[in-house]
């Protein structure tokens, strides 16, 4: 079939235009960059009860077409007044993908996925009771009333967090932690009513302490969970799917599900613990683990057991069960002459 002149002008006047509307699209982000990055800190510091800062803004579509990147590079969150001087958040890069028709109609602009990378992270709670990430003005405290709707719809499939660092304080809850190279990975349609979620978390050091007891200290993470969400009417369900988790030598999985009601919340978590052997426990105590681990040989067996179940609100608790069994356990160093042996150890916790 052939075209006529006029069906060719008309197809070539459509390209033509076409290619312009994406040239301007391309050319408005560079033009107005400063007055869009001053929007963002402006409509930012008029929402939070902080210092929000950003030394660079970009929006493009060239490198993910036909997606649109928007990236936020030197991001801060900075405390006031009884957080003066504390910085809860410094991101190296935000960057986010939105749908590019999106953007263009206006209508709901959706944010497909986002991924920090360098951040750090120093969360405080006080004495009394406040929290540096309490930063959210309240409706009063803002100028103007919220609206009812939002153009922005998160339709979020992926997310990640590349080299994080975190610090937690918690003064009234006397706990303490800290991550050193945090790397954490997730997928899933999270707008789906069933939710395949898939994640992937590494970190090279964990340290946590509670109470003046060390529980961790700069332990290796690594870990794959996989979780089902279902999000029905009266009821909330996350079940653990196939997932290991390794802390140093240890490999353990967890099985079981948390389901969140109106009234009150359901847990039923197994630990399972089937692969470990004696040594794969003491990697958990520094002085083994850090020093002539790879040399340590053990023998004896090993039975460790943890599990919780039942109702959670607010005059339930779930049950607790956890126990360690050592029998005839022996410890040698291939270095060193002698070895420890006879090693008994039995310990129960029950909380019912």
């Amino acid at each position: 079939m052939k075209l006529g002149k006029r069906s060719m002008k008309i197809l070539k006047w459509t390209g033509i235009s076409f290619i312009l509307i994406i040239g301007i699209l391309i050319t408005i982000p560079y033009f107005f960059k400063d007055e869009i990055k001053q929007m963002v800190v402006d409509e930012a510091n008029k929402t939070l009860n902080a210092k929000f800062s950003l030394k660079d803004f970009d929006l493009t579509f060239i490198r993910s077409f036909p997606k649109m990147t928007m990236e936020l590079e030197g991001v801060k969150l900075e405390g006031i007044d009884q957080f003066e001087g504390v910085t809860l958040a410094d991101i190296d890069l935000l960057s986010a993908n939105l749908d590019f028709w999106s953007v263009v109609g206006g209508d709901q602009i959706e944010i497909e996925g986002v991924h920090i990378i360098n951040p750090e992270f120093d969360v405080r709670i006080l004495q009394d009771g406040s929290a540096n990430y309490d930063i959210v003005k309240s409706t009063e405290e803002t100028e103007e009333e919220p609206a009812d709707t939002s153009n922005f719809k998160l339709s979020l499939k992926e997310y990640s967090i590349q080299n994080g660092q975190i610090y937690y304080d918690d003064d009234p809850g006397n706990m303490y932690m800290k991550i050193v190279n945090l790397n954490h990975s997730g997928e899933g349609d999270l707008t789906a009513d069933v939710v395949d979620f898939k994640t992937r978390t590494t970190m090279d050091k964990l340290t946590y302490e509670m109470d003046g007891i060390s529980y961790l200290s700069d332990a290796k993470i690594d870990a794959v969970v996989n979780l089902l969400m279902k999000f029905k009417d009266k009821s909330d369900k996350f079940s653990l799917k196939e997932n290991e988790i390794k802390i140093n030598a240890l490999h353990c999985s967890l099985n079981g599900y948390y389901e969140m009601f109106e009234d009150h919340d359901e847990l039923d978590f197994k630990l399972n613990t089937n692969k470990i052997q004696f040594k794969d426990l003491l990697s958990l105590i520094p002085t083994f683990y850090q020093s002539g681990y790879e040399s340590m040989v053990t023998s004896g067996k090993l039975g460790l057991k943890a599990e919780t179940k039942g109702r959670l609100d607010d005059v339930n608790m779930p049950d607790w069960d956890a126990s360690i069994r050592v029998n005839n356990v022996s410890i040698k160093y291939t270095d060193i002459h002698g070895k420890i042996t006879n090693i008994q150890i039995v310990c129960k916790f029950r909380f019912t």
